[in-house]
């Protein structure tokens, strides 16, 4: 296939095809009709997947290529809305929400165990988790066509008229019907190309064996495309059903947190004024408090911008404000007050929908460990003091120290299965082992802390070991080294030092399997979770050594949090598909890393069928058991703090 270059990529292509009326609809879904998968792609009013909506369709089976106007959206529905017909999106859950808004709804006659649609973003961030998915560089890698951004063919008038009437123009049906078209073309041919790199690759973990050469244990799934399509493609599903039933808020109290931060923030502004004598002091301007603290109080600078100008650091204030500096106390107050205002109070308001829920966007492929992300707003990054915004008699459930389990589960370690399978808590048991002292101590200081009674100095110490043993268990699993750990605990470097070669004294096999799964991941380039899913790791073939520690570093955690991720998300298909589940009404309306956060009617909190049957299906999401139980904990409430 030749590539094309520029806009005359259309004359090498099979022609676009216009559907504007029922006549030209008929014709199209003769053609298309018993095809058993086709590719989609919207052109949009916008991009919010509430209110905006799909303009024009775009269909191909990657051999014709067809532009849906909307007068032919009705004779195109029946055609899309069949359970039986694949749909293959890139970016599918933005694209089925633009058809649903316009009154095409894939999932209308389907059971909830059949899913139809296929995602070829997250097909290839299972090929290569750190390159791009974009579909524009994707289709020039793998078929050869280089597509045109819609802002090359239409800037000028971008400027100046809506999208929809941009696309709905007389004078530009051909190129809109060229444009639209040619997103599914592509869609399909990349979809071809991915899936057979899919069947052909093994789905298998990497391991090391004693002759130091890596070898294969096959997982459950005969290959990448076999744990995509039993994985991945329910999922999407399941976040589509998650964006669109949304978490209720309470506006009403939400808004009446902005009269207390705004006279917060004024007071310390008035404050700084008073202080200086300066009207036009502005304490979000980074040269009006570096020179506030620098120059006219005489304090040292210790941090500069990348171009060499002072800066006032968060971690420099705190330094200050512990020390008793009243200024570095306020300008973190007014900080942290702007911060609520400004990065959560104020935009949740408006991204509020007229059903009086947000409904956050979710990348299936956000992150390279395999965990999501989410944006309008980020349902993930709701600090505790908003959560009681987000309303409704809801329950999240999460995994208990769920990366440790895992942790013991890859290194087989006796010392540390056993502390779990004992019921006991893993970093208490982590502490008593590695520094040899009664586990039941350890826990009454806790207990004695917790009620703020009087601790006796042996008790300080005993939770000044609990303390580091929890910072050596979550911080070795992110490749943190004896400097990291002596800034987090307040310790020597030497001490740090000591503490993890008591760690690594304590639980022999921990570092055993850490030295493994580095060579492993060092010698094919990649790491592989539980299930065989891929991270590349092609920086240690780096010739930059920050790239080769870098790579060891991710990969020491990209098993472990990749594995996490997987089994979050096989929980979540199981009460998705789980007819009991929803039978009770329960639907899923939020996914944060370990918490799974769900919605029923009232009454069935104090149900223990179903509580019980949710504990089931997350403690056994992979269809096999581990060599520790996987334990989680259920709270519910009237607000998403409550279930805290």
């Amino acid at each position: 296939r030749d590539r094309p270059n520029g806009v005359s990529m259309f004359k090498t292509l099979p022609p676009a095809e216009a559907v504007t009326d029922e006549a030209t609809a008929a014709e199209a879904v003769a053609y298309l009709s018993g095809k058993g998968i086709l590719a989609a792609d919207t052109e949009t009013t916008g991009l919010n997947r509430q209110t905006d909506m799909a303009v024009v369709i775009g269909l191909s089976d990657g051999v014709r290529r067809f532009a849906i106007y909307p007068r032919a959206f009705p004779y195109v529905k029946k055609l899309m809305e069949d359970p039986e017909l694949k749909l293959v999106f890139h970016n599918a859950n933005f694209d089925t929400a633009m058809l649903r808004n316009s009154g095409i709804d894939i999932y209308r006659y389907t059971d909830r165990t059949q899913y139809r649609a296929l995602d070829t973003l997250v097909m290839h961030a299972l090929i290569d988790s750190a390159a791009s998915h974009g579909l524009k560089p994707l289709s020039n890698e793998y078929a050869g066509l280089e597509l045109v951004e819609f802002s090359t063919l239409f800037s000028k008038e971008m400027r100046k008229s809506k999208l929809s009437e941009i696309l709905l123009r007389t004078e530009n049906e051909e190129v809109v019907t060229n444009y639209s078209s040619l997103d599914p073309y592509a869609t399909f041919l990349l979809y071809e190309q991915l899936r057979s790199k899919l069947e052909d690759t093994p789905c298998v973990r990497v391991r090391v064996g004693s002759s130091g050469e890596p070898y294969q244990v096959q997982t459950p799934y005969s290959s990448m495309w076999d744990y995509y399509e039993q994985t991945e493609v329910p999922f999407t599903r399941v976040l589509h059903s998650i964006e669109r039933n949304g978490i209720k808020v309470d506006q009403e109290l939400l808004a009446s947190r902005i009269p207390d931060l705004e006279m917060e923030t004024m007071a310390v502004r008035r404050w700084f004024i008073k202080r200086t004598g300066n009207l036009g002091l502005n304490l979000d301007s980074n040269k009006h408090m570096t020179t506030h603290f620098y120059d006219h109080m005489g304090l040292k600078c210790t941090s500069f911008t990348p171009g060499g100008d002072r800066q006032l650091t968060a971690a420099q204030l705190k330094r200050w404000a512990r020390n008793g500096l009243e200024d570095a106390k306020k300008l973190l107050k007014y900080r942290e007050r702007s911060k609520e205002l400004g990065t959560y109070v104020m935009p949740l308001l408006n991204w509020v929908g007229p059903d009086g829920r947000i409904h956050p966007t979710y990348n299936q492929a956000g992150a390279k460990t395999g965990r999501l992300s989410s944006k309008d707003p980020n349902a993930q990054n709701q600090p505790a003091y908003i959560r009681d915004v987000f309303v409704g008699n809801m329950a999240a459930s999460d995994y208990a120290q769920l990366e440790m389990r895992i942790l013991a589960h890859f290194t087989k370690d006796e010392t540390l299965c056993g502390a779990i399978n004992s019921g006991q808590d893993v970093h208490t048991a982590t502490a008593a082992k590695m520094y040899k002292v009664p586990y039941e101590d350890i826990m009454e200081a806790r207990r004695k802390d917790d009620a703020d009674e009087d601790l006796s100095p042996y008790e300080v110490r005993l939770l000044a070991f609990r303390k580091g043993a929890k910072a050596i268990n979550f911080g070795l699993m992110y490749g943190m080294g004896a400097p990291r750990l002596a800034a987090d605990l307040k310790i020597s470097v030497d001490e740090a030092r000591g503490a993890i070669g008591t760690y690594f004294k304590t639980f022999k096999k921990v570092p055993a399997y850490f030295k493994e799964t580095i060579k492993a991941a060092s010698t094919v380039g990649f790491s592989t979770t539980i299930s065989g899913r891929r991270r590349n790791m092609s920086k240690f073939w780096s010739p930059n050594k920050r790239d080769r520690a870098s790579a060891e570093r991710e990969t020491k955690n990209a098993p472990i949090q990749g594995t996490a991720a997987e089994i979050t998300k096989m929980a979540q298909i199981k009460l998705w598909e789980s007819n009991l589940f929803n039978d009770y009404g329960a639907k899923q309306i939020a996914q944060v890393h370990d918490e799974i956060v769900y919605e029923a009617p009232d009454g069935v909190e104090k149900d223990p069928v179903f509580n019980k049957h949710v504990s089931d299906l997350m403690g056994e999401p992979l269809g096999y058991r581990l060599e520790v139980p996987l334990e989680t904990s259920t709270k519910w409430g009237k607000n998403w703090k409550e279930c805290k």
